[in-house]
């Protein structure tokens, strides 16, 4: 058989390639030489409690749960401190109540007592005027009598004295004495002092006797707090 230059190409490329083929598989086979040595890898023992990453292993459920009982424990929590709050107040008002009532009932008990205490009073100063009446007429003598030793006036405006007895001395003087007087709503004297530039004498004895006479006398109620006013002694020897 005849062939052609480019068969006879074909067939040594082929034959080349492999050629080729062969030098480079039996280069990288290598003869198996001995037995292989066991080698033994210590793999280290890992002593990390398992239970620690509990909440990494937690599952979606787990944590929906969670944050369902924290925000349940919040709101019991915020409805226990309101439930205090309102006991507080609770307290707090009944004792304010009791505070008003306790007030109240002491306002009305002082109220009382002055009404007993005032009551008391006018009906002492009733009797304190009959006495005084009784006896002047028994005597003889009326206010701003014609008794020549001496005689009383009193300069309060818009007042009646409902007691003035005209004192009966017995001091080796005579002279007018005045004595300025303070006088509360309920008629009372409550400050008595001498009159020295409207006096025409300063005598000691004098003076004591208009003092003395004034504690026995008061005027009817009026409408200020206090009020001021004199009495007149003209004691004429």
């Amino acid at each position: 058989m005849k062939l052609s230059p480019s068969d006879k190409a074909l067939l040594i490329t082929v034959f080349g390639a492999s050629f080729l083929v062969l030098v480079f598989f039996f280069l990288g086979v290598k003869p198996y030489q001995g037995e292989i040595a066991e080698e033994f890898i210590e793999i280290p023992v890992i002593t990390q409690n398992l239970e620690e990453p509990e909440e990494e292993t937690k599952t979606p459920v787990q944590q929906r749960t969670r944050l369902s009982n924290q925000v349940y424990n919040s709101s019991k929590l915020s409805k226990e401190l309101q439930e205090e709050d309102e006991i507080r107040k609770a307290i707090a008002q009944r004792q304010q109540s009791s505070v008003e009532n306790l007030n109240e009932r002491t306002n009305n008990q002082l109220n009382a007592l002055q009404e007993a205490r005032e009551a008391a009073l006018e009906e002492k100063k009733k009797e304190v005027q009959a006495a005084i009446e009784a006896r002047e007429d028994a005597r003889g003598i009326k206010k701003k009598s014609a008794y020549r030793q001496s005689t009383v006036s009193y300069n309060l405006v818009g007042r009646t004295a409902i007691a003035l007895p005209n004192p009966v001395y017995t001091c080796d003087a005579f002279g007018k004495v005045v004595i300025n007087i303070t006088v509360n709503d309920k008629g009372v004297i409550v400050k008595k002092t001498f009159n020295k530039n409207a006096s025409s004498s300063a005598n000691g004895c004098l003076i004591d006797q208009a003092m003395k006479y004034l504690n026995r006398a008061y005027f009817d109620k009026g409408t200020k707090a206090t009020q001021l006013g004199s009495v007149t002694f003209d004691f004429q020897g």
